[in-house]
Parts: structure tokens; sequence; C-alpha cells
């Protein structure tokens, strides 16, 4: 029974880490600043430093990618989420800053191992739809995105914020039990400690060979700037929309809308990359929030017209996390994925420190996002760019299927 049901185990628990990951992390991470503030008297500089260390996810994503490409998924998930589970579970008892930020260094730390193995491990399992697949498996960050920080409300109302970070570590210890009980690296292993020979029948470009080509440096800038989105736009929508005329009830609206979207948008580009090049559909992806973001800001303060805007937005940025695994496929293929997903992350990890002090900067200046988010559409559009010339380059040695 569990072998014939196995895979849907594996589609469950890579769900769940993600949902659990970005749930618990990214979208909650605000919901415990004035707690941290009324017991510890910390400052919002201080505590925000905290999310500043998620620099160690780019740093160690190279290093953890190419221990799934050699070890597999099954090790590394399961480490990972024992080291997040202890940086969850020992929040309750630190009293000092340095607590605070070396636990929050623990749970960045298990991010990638997290995060990463979803390329791999559901491609594998679902060769036939692995589109589909691999999109319904990252719609789990959107869920996470969506109900985590409502029970993370519920549970800091009426048990605090101790008990809250108690909660999360049971819950990831849990997915790590399930894992260790469940999950396997490959349909066709019979022992998961045998790796190498596995890898060898993948199809695919060694990690040697792939950084030498001019399509990784191209992707990796293309997949960089899609991913401001993440970096400039995510984190301040809220604070830009009540700027823009909506009132902070519509702005949270706007944004459980937004992850809503992400899950039927990432299944619907996950299906279309089955037919079409997943580089042509994240170029979309990017321009529908680009045109997104001009309709808001040229809206002059008509929410009508905003909610279009934001509308649209939600069906072009929920493709995102799925077609960067699928462009990454798609340029490479499976063989050194994971390393070479690592080494993209390690690309871009300029964006994460430019782009949210870019908006803040600017907002701090002109008392205004739009600015911030103008200079965003033009990184879209060299994004864009990035990722049709990569396009070119994989047609020339006619690779892509469209």
């Amino acid at each position: 029974m569990i072998k014939t049901y196995r895979k849907w185990f594996i589609l469950f628990i890579v769900f769940f880490s993600g949902a659990f990951m970005i749930g618990m992390n990214t979208y909650s991470f605000g919901l415990f600043i004035e707690p941290l503030e009324n017991t510890f008297n910390w400052s919002r500089e201080e505590i925000s430093f905290g999310y500043a260390v998620s620099i160690f996810s780019s740093l160690l994503a190279p290093l953890v990618g190419r221990i799934v490409d050699i070890r597999g998924s099954k090790l590394v998930l399961i480490i990972s989420l024992i080291i997040v589970s202890i940086g969850f579970g020992l929040r309750p008892y630190m009293n000092n800053i340095y607590h605070w930020i070396i636990l929050n260094s623990l749970v960045f730390i298990g991010f990638p191992g997290t995060l990463m193995i979803t390329g791999v491990l559901i491609q594998d399992w679902f060769p036939k739809s692995r589109g589909r697949m691999v999109g319904i498996a990252m719609s789990g960050n959107n869920f996470g995105g969506l109900i985590i920080p409502l029970m993370t409300f519920y549970f800091i109302s009426n048990a605090g914020w101790k008990t809250t970070y108690s909660i999360y570590s049971i819950l990831v210890i849990s997915l790590a039990i399930l894992g260790i009980l469940f999950l396997k690296n490959s349909p066709n292993q019979s022992k998961d400690s045998i790796i190498k020979n596995n890898n060898q029948k993948k199809r695919g470009i060694n990690t040697s060979i792939a950084i030498r080509s001019s399509q990784f440096y191209t992707l990796a800038f293309g997949i960089t700037f899609a991913c401001f989105t993440y970096n400039a736009i995510m984190p301040q929508i809220i604070p830009h929309l009540t700027t823009e005329g909506f009132s902070s009830t519509s702005a949270t609206i706007a944004v459980s809308y937004i992850a809503i979207m992400g899950m039927g948008s990432k299944y619907l580009f996950g299906r279309l990359s089955e037919n079409f090049s997943s580089l042509s559909l994240m170029a979309i992806s990017v321009a529908i929030q680009g045109i997104s973001l001009l309709i808001i800001l040229f809206a002059y303060g008509n929410t009508l017209i905003i909610w279009a805007g934001v509308f649209i937005f939600g069906l072009g940025f929920g493709g995102m996390g799925v077609l960067i695994i699928l462009t990454i496929t798609e340029c490479f293929g499976l063989k050194s994925f994971s390393t070479l997903y690592g080494l993209v992350s390690l690309v871009g990890v300029w964006a994460t420190f430019l782009a949210p002090w870019m908006m803040g900067r600017l907002f701090d200046n002109t008392n205004s996002y739009r600015f911030g988010h103008f200079i965003v559409v033009i990184v879209f559009g060299l994004g864009i760019f990035f990722l049709m010339t990569t396009k070119v380059i994989m047609k020339e040695q006619n690779y892509l299927k469209n």
C-alpha cells in the first residue's frame, strides 16, 4: 500500500515543506515584531536584522544543491527540517538579541534544503506530468502564505508568541518524521544511499560544463531580475497599496488574493510548460507583472483600476516559483539540477540586499513607492531580455522544444 501511494506521500511532504517554511517565516515574520518589542524592548531595526540573515540561504544554496545531486533529497530535507525545528523551538528560551539572530540564522540555513528539493524529487516521481505536479507542489508556498499567518495571529492572540514558536517547531519536526518514514529519492532506487548510478542515467549537463556556457549567465541574470518581485514588490505591497488609496483591510485582502491566485497560476504555468518553452512562459509571467505595476501606478488612486492591476499581478506572480525550476531544467536537465539551482541563487544574492534597501531609501526620500516601482518595471524588462536571450542561445543549440 505504501509503495503504491508513496509518490502522493512525497507530494504531501514537499507541499507542506514549502507551506511551513514560507508561511511561518516569510509571511508571518511581521506578526512577531510587536510581541518581541514588548517583551524585550528591542528596536524595529534589531528585530528586522533577524530577517537580514536570509543571506545564509543564498550563500549555502550551491553547497546544499551539490549534496542533493550526490546524496539525494531525502537526507538533505530531513536534516534541514530538524535544523529549522531547532531554530523555532529554542526561541521561547532566548533572552538577548544575539539569540534571536542565531536562531533566525538556523532557520535560514535550513531553507535551501527544504525548498530546493522540489525540482528533482517531484520531476523524478512524476515524469509524465512534471510541469503540473511541480506547480502543485510549489503552490504549497502560497497555501502557507494564506493559511499560516491566520493560524499565527490566532495562536499569538490566545497563547502568546512563545507557544506559537513551539507549535511551529512541533509541526516542522512532525514533517521530518514523515520524511523518514515515506520519502524516497527515486522510484527506480532500491536503496536511497545508492545515488551515483541513478544520477548518471539522468539527462542533463554537468555543472562544470554548464557554468562555462553563456546561457548559464543569461539565465541567472534573467531569474535574478525577475525575482525583484520577491525582494522589492511583495515585502512592500501592503504599504504601497495603502499609500495609493486602499484601506489596510483592502490591502490585506489583496495580498490574500495574490496568495490564492498563486496556487492556480502555478498549476496553469506548470501545465503549459509541458507543451511550451518555460523560458517563454517565464518571460510572459514577468511581463504580466510589469504591466500590472504600470496599471496600478497610472491609476492615481482610482481603487477600481488598482484592483484590476492587482488581479493581473496575481496571474503573473504565481507562476514564478514553478517556472524558475522548470527553466533551469529546460536549459540544463536534471543531472546537476540542484547544484545549478544553488549557483543561480548565489549569482542573484546581491538582489536580496539591493532591492529592499532601494525601496526603503526611495520611500524615505519621496514619501512614495512610485519611483521604486517604476525602476522595478525597468528591471523586469531587463529580466525578459536575458530570458529571451537564453532562449535564442538554446534554440541555436537545437535544445528547446519550442
